[in-house]
């Protein structure tokens, strides 16, 4: 069964997940609301979500150490290049990616998706898996998803694995997790090597570091200059352009400056927050976030969501997102 999510807020949507047990914060680069398909899958050691969304979305979520994380991308046309990347890995037709999440880090997963193809998550019970993988010897497989953070996959297992999913989408079988552990393990031990110089550890790891300054809190508050974010993470100027521009087609502080926007929206529309956070004015909202200058502020803020952020906080008092401490969601 699908479950459609019309939103005219990402953080609409973001709320809308965490009622259905998923712990992330979206981020959406592009102005106004959209539509959200998701498609679960509930089994005893295997969980599935198929996604399709009508705008690109930055997802940043958080691995538990219970389940091991499984995503590829499904092209909706003829387009099969720069669909999406998963912890910083290039996502093709043939990809797997997403074993970060094996380990259970603060933002150590996340995602971005072009509504130009549907994505799917395959989220397994890490302990049965692991079981699985030593019963059957699949040390390559052991080996890959502790290192890799991603691979290339024989298109004839990737298609099994697809194929599974679609028709357990329409009809829910009942007992199959081992069907979905064997087809995974055969994508795991036969890997295509691949000699895609983006795919790098060094250029996986770089995006990672962008992500987790981007949505570091004391970043947010005395936002960083290009030279500094350069320093923090230890690259040039020119390879941090190149590698903004690539994967989120934007540069750095742009994207720095979105996330900041869209936090303090969050606080705007939460009295609950705004308690937490003692701020109790648009002013100091703004301020906590990094924008010094409120007028610039207002003015940055009515671009991007149609109304000043007097607006945004008198509407709260009829309307307020929910807000809980991060729950990671877990097989059961």
């Amino acid at each position: 069964m699908s479950i459609i999510i019309e939103y005219k807020d990402p953080l609409n949507l973001s709320e809308e997940l965490q009622k259905l047990g998923q712990s992330t914060r979206i981020t959406q680069f592009e102005n106004g609301g959209g539509t959200y398909k998701i498609s679960p899958l509930q089994y005893k050691s295997v969980s599935v979500a198929e996604i399709e969304s009508t705008k690109t979305l930055l997802y940043e979520g958080w691995g538990n150490g219970e389940t091991i994380d499984f995503n590829w991308i499904t092209p909706l046309g003829r387009e099969v290049e720069g669909l999406g990347r998963c912890d910083g890995y290039k996502m093709t037709p043939n990809s797997l990616a997403g074993f970060a999440t094996i380990s259970p880090q603060p933002r150590n997963s996340w995602g971005r998706y072009t509504n130009n193809c549907t994505s799917t998550a395959c989220m397994v019970r890490k302990s049965d898996f692991i079981d699985y993988l030593h019963e059957c010897k699949a040390y390559n497989a052991l080996e890959r998803i502790n290192g890799d953070i991603g691979m290339e996959c024989m298109p004839k297992h990737l298609a099994q694995l697809k194929r599974l999913v679609e028709r357990n989408i329409r009809r829910q079988e009942e007992g199959i997790d081992n069907k979905y552990f064997e087809i995974l393990t055969a994508c795991l031990e036969q890997p295509i090597t691949v000699s895609d110089s983006s795919q790098s550890p060094k250029n996986i790891d770089l995006l990672r570091e962008i992500v987790k300054l981007a949505h570091d809190s004391d970043v947010m508050t005395k936002p960083l200059t290009l030279a500094e974010v350069c320093r923090q993470i230890h690259t040039s100027q020119a390879s941090l352009y190149r590698i903004c521009q690539e994967s989120f087609g934007m540069g750095i502080i742009e994207m720095m400056t979105q996330i900041r926007l869209e936090e303090s929206r969050r606080v705007l529309l939460n009295s609950e927050l705004r308690y937490e956070l003692k701020l109790r004015s648009i002013r100091e909202i703004a301020i906590h976030f990094g924008f010094k200058h409120q007028g610039r502020y207002a003015r940055r803020y009515a671009t991007a969501y149609g109304e000043l952020p007097s607006q945004t906080l008198e509407r709260a008092r009829f309307y307020q997102i929910g807000y809980s401490p991060i729950k990671v969601a877990s097989i059961r």
